[in-house]
């Protein structure tokens, strides 16, 4: 039977082990992002067109929803275990499920197994969606400092980014394992549901040690203070928005570091290729950037609390973005490119630990500002930039090498020098003027500095204590 006492502080279990979870996670979608076009099309056999259609519709359908979990998880009644904790449990374990099912084709019609493949993408979705928002959103509930958020973001990046380490050694042979005892048909369909019940196992150990320190659903829905400041509707998640400059502004300056990191994952192969004219190196490339984020990740729990995360991200993001532009100059020295892009890497593990923590303020704000706790709202919304850096992703790269003349036809130590430069601008260009643009937002929108936050935590609990006790005496 688990106790009702909400606790205070960070256990040892929360700042050693919380983010074990997502680091199975991330491994779960490395299968997704690394095999999902290729399965469909060289083991599933679907069209081009088909493929497109597929990926394209479900994107827009990710973005479109990406709010909504939050939304539900705050809106709705409170299940056993607490209002964001129970997601950690009663959802998770369809995930091996659907992970498998994204890989198996139905029936020899293309438009049958068409149907089936998005169904299967939009209920995968859905089921990674809802827990990955409680999980963040914990953050919030757990950690009452900005200390304290900053240090169990860096600790969830850590494990994150170590899955970096993790795929590079287990992904390829793994798979190659699998294909010989399962056949190629099923190796995709079988690693993704492994690595999905390393998922639940993961999310059921946060799930352990974030107990005691959410009140369950009976005590929440016990003490009305506690119940009224707790459940919102869709006016109050509005307000929690539109009230909130500074939450709306960190959707720009997320933008700026997923698209660092896609554009970079996404175009690095192409630098490899036809201006270092060696593809290999990219094995060691990978291997650096992997070590350099695990480190910024790690390291950010003694910056961020130093500078706090506001001015780490705002220094780092033009430090990055210095970084990337002297790159773009020298382009042809490929190893001062890997040192210098590295580099920047070690910093994006830093800034990447900070937004978490800068969400978790805009929430305190949010409940500040309205009365209602809308933490699962409010982290939920830090889906948003993922999703649409994906899908701007996936427009600025093919029209920046169309504007640079790119073809697969042409021979890589044949590629002209505007073809050349068209993979370095979506390499380190582009990137670098979003960071820019999301260092000028930082310092010029987001208006929640650390004293102000602790102030503002304060007089909440302030009020909630004061209300929890009127409403037990009455």
């Amino acid at each position: 039977m688990e106790n009702n006492t909400t606790k205070s502080g960070l256990s040892k279990q929360i700042r050693i082990f919380y983010g074990v979870g997502d680091m199975f996670f991330t491994l779960m979608c490395s299968v997704y992002s690394y095999y999902l076009t290729f399965y469909y099309t060289n083991v599933a056999m679907l069209s081009l067109a088909t493929v497109a259609l597929l990926t394209t519709v479900s994107s827009i359908f990710d973005i479109a929803t990406s709010w909504l979990y939050g939304a539900i998880i705050n809106s709705t009644k409170p299940l056993k275990w607490g209002r964001y904790r129970s997601w950690l449990m009663v959802i998770t374990w369809l995930l091996p499920v659907t992970s498998f099912l994204l890989y198996c084709r139905i029936g020899k019609s293309e438009a049958v197994a068409t149907v089936f493949f998005f169904i299967a993408m939009i209920t995968s979705r859905i089921v990674q969606n809802t827990p990955y928002t409680a999980n963040v959103a914990m953050i919030s509930i757990v950690a009452k400092t900005p200390d304290d958020r900053i240090h169990m973001s860096s600790t969830r990046a850590t494990w994150n980014n170590a899955s970096k380490f993790i795929w590079s050694y287990v992904g390829v042979p793994f798979l190659a394992i699998l294909a010989g005892v399962v056949g190629e048909q099923y190796s995709y369909a079988t690693l993704a549901a492994i690595l999905a019940v390393g998922t639940v196992f993961g999310y059921y150990a946060h799930f352990k040690m974030f107990e005691g320190y959410e009140d369950t659903g009976a005590a929440e829905m016990a003490n009305a203070a506690k119940a009224k400041r707790a459940k919102t509707n869709p006016m109050d998640l509005m307000k929690a928005l539109f009230a909130n400059v500074s939450l709306l502004s960190l959707l720009v300056i997320d933008l700026a570091k997923s698209l660092f990191s896609m554009m970079i994952s996404g175009t690095v192969v192409y630098y490899f290729t036809y201006i270092a004219l060696n593809k290999g190196l990219q094995a060691n490339y990978t291997l650096i950037v992997a070590f350099a984020s695990v480190f910024g990740s790690y390291a950010d729990r003694y910056i961020g609390k130093k500078l706090s995360g506001r001015k780490t991200m705002i220094i780092f993001y033009f430090l990055m973005a210095a970084l990337l532009l002297v790159s773009r100059m020298f382009y042809t020295d490929v190893w001062l490119v890997i040192a210098l892009v590295s580099v920047a890497q070690l910093l994006y593990g830093c800034v990447a630990t900070c937004s978490s923590a800068l969400y978790c303020d805009a929430a305190v704000y949010s409940e500040w500002k309205t009365g209602k706790n809308a933490a699962g709202w409010v982290m939920g919304l830090s889906n948003v930039p993922i999703k649409i850096g994906s899908l701007l992703k996936s427009v600025l790269i093919p029209a920046a090498l169309a504007i640079g003349g790119f073809s697969a036809m042409i021979a890589p130590a044949d590629a002209p020098v505007a073809m050349c430069e068209a993979v370095v601008d979506c390499m380190l260009t582009i990137p670098a003027a979003f960071l820019i643009l999301g260092a000028f937002v930082l310092i010029f929108v987001y208006r929640l500095p650390k004293e102000k936050v602790l102030q503002m935590q304060k007089e909440i609990d302030d009020k909630k204590a004061a209300e929890e006790a009127s409403a037990a005496e009455s």
